[in-house]
C-alpha cells in the first residue's frame, strides 16, 4: 500500500480509538504520547513506519532512554506510555501498515524494574549565581534564549518545543500556550517573562528571521530553519552543561546530570526561596490542583504576574 504520512496516522489512531470506545480522557493522554513519540522519531529522520520487527527495537529502546532523561522514572508513567504505543502498532498492523508490532515485547524485556519502585534521586539545583554564571557562558544566542526561556518559566520539555512565536506578547510580557489539547498535565496555559527575558528573546527574534525557513511558526529552529525538536533542544543544554561543569554524561547517578528538567526545578525552588505562595507557584507551573481547596481557589493573575515579577530573581543575562 502506499506510504502514509505520520500526521495521516494520528488522524485515523484518533478515530480508531473513538471507535473502540475509550473515554475523552484516555484518548487525550494517548493522542499525546503519540505525538511525543513522533517527535523524537522525526528528531532522528524516522516515522511511526520505521519501528516494524525486532530488527527496529532500538528506537523503541532509544525512546525508553529518552523518557528516562527527561524525568520519566515511574512504573506507572511509562506504563502509560507503552500502553499507548502497543494501542498505536496494534492499529498499524492491523491496518496493513505494518508487519509486526513489537512493543509488548520490548515492553517486557525492559520494564520490569519499574514494578518494584525506585527511590527518586534528587535532581541537581543550582543557586541563583551559578545559574547566572552558567547562561552567560553560553555563547550561541539561540541556546542563551532557550536555557534563559526554560529557568524563567518552569516549562517541560515538550511545552518549548511547541512554542510558536504568536504565542508571545510583549504587551505583558507573556507567552500562552495554545496546546491543542497536547499538555494533558498542564492546567494554567499562560506564564509571565521578566524584563531580561524580554531583551533576550528580541535580539533572539532579529537573529531568527535570518534562519526560519518562510511560513514556519516554531520559536525555536534548526540551522535548516525547522521547528527544534526534543533532540535538538536537549543535546544543546547538555554540550554547554558539561563545558560548564555541572553535567557528567559518564555518570549513571540523576545528580550528576544537568538536563532541561533541571530548569524546572531551579525555577520552582527560586520561586519558594522568594517567598512565593505555593497556590501561585503551582499556577505558573500548571499543576493540577490536589485539593478541594485548590479546585475553588480561583487566581487573579495580575497578583499572580505581580507576585512572578517580584520573586523571579535576575541572572543579569547579556
Amino acid at each position: 500500500m502506499d506510504k502514509v504520512s505520520d500526521d495521516q496516522i494520528i488522524q485515523k489512531f484518533v478515530k480508531h480509538c473513538i471507535r473502540q470506545g475509550m473515554s475523552e480522557k484516555t484518548i487525550e493522554v494517548y493522542t499525546n504520547v503519540v505525538k511525543v513519540f513522533r517527535r523524537f522519531l522525526n528528531s532522528k529522520s524516522y516515522h511511526f513506519v520505521d519501528v516494524d520487527g525486532m530488527e527496529n527495537k532500538d528506537l523503541l529502546e532509544a525512546f525508553m532512554d529518552h523518557l528516562r532523561n527527561n524525568g520519566v522514572r515511574s512504573f506507572s508513567r511509562f506504563n502509560v506510555c507503552f500502553s499507548a504505543l502497543n494501542h498505536l502498532y496494534s492499529y498499524l498492523e492491523y491496518d496493513s501498515v505494518i508487519k509486526q508490532n513489537i512493543v509488548l515485547t520490548v515492553r517486557k524485556m525492559n520494564l520490569k524494574s519499574y514494578k518494584k519502585g525506585a527511590v527518586p534521586s534528587k535532581r541537581k539545583i543550582i543557586d541563583v549565581d551559578k545559574m547566572s554564571r552558567f547562561l552567560n557562558s553560553i555563547i550561541n544566542l539561540e541556546d542563551k534564549t532557550i536555557c534563559t526561556l526554560f529557568v524563567k518559566t518552569g516549562f517541560r520539555l515538550d511545552e518549548l518545543v511547541s512554542l510558536d512565536v504568536n504565542e508571545i506578547s510583549f504587551e505583558d510580557n507573556s507567552i500562552t500556550l495554545k496546546g491543542d489539547g497536547m499538555f494533558h498535565k498542564r492546567t494554567n496555559l499562560k506564564v509571565y517573562f521578566d524584563e531580561e527575558t524580554e531583551r533576550l528573546l528580541k535580539r533572539y527574534l532579529v537573529r531568527r528571521k535570518m534562519v526560519a525557513k518562510p511560513g514556519e511558526p516554531a520559536l525555536f529552529v534548526s540551522d535548516i530553519g525547522h521547528r527544534l525538536y526534543d533532540e535538538g533542544i536537549s543535546s544543546r543544554i547538555v554540550k554547554w552543561a558539561v563545558q560548564f561543569g555541572i553535567h557528567n554524561k559518564k555518570s549513571a547517578r540523576l545528580e550528576d546530570h544537568f538536563t532541561a528538567h533541571n530548569f524546572r526545578h531551579c525555577f520552582t525552588t527560586y520561586l519558594r526561596q522568594a517567598g512565593m505562595t505555593r497556590e501561585y507557584i503551582g499556577e505558573l507551573r500548571g499543576d493540577k490542583p490536589k485539593e478541594v481547596f485548590d479546585i475553588y481557589y480561583h487566581i487573579d493573575h495580575r497578583d499572580l504576574r505581580k507576585s512572578y515579577l517580584s520573586s523571579m530573581p535576575k541572572f543579569n543575562v547579556y
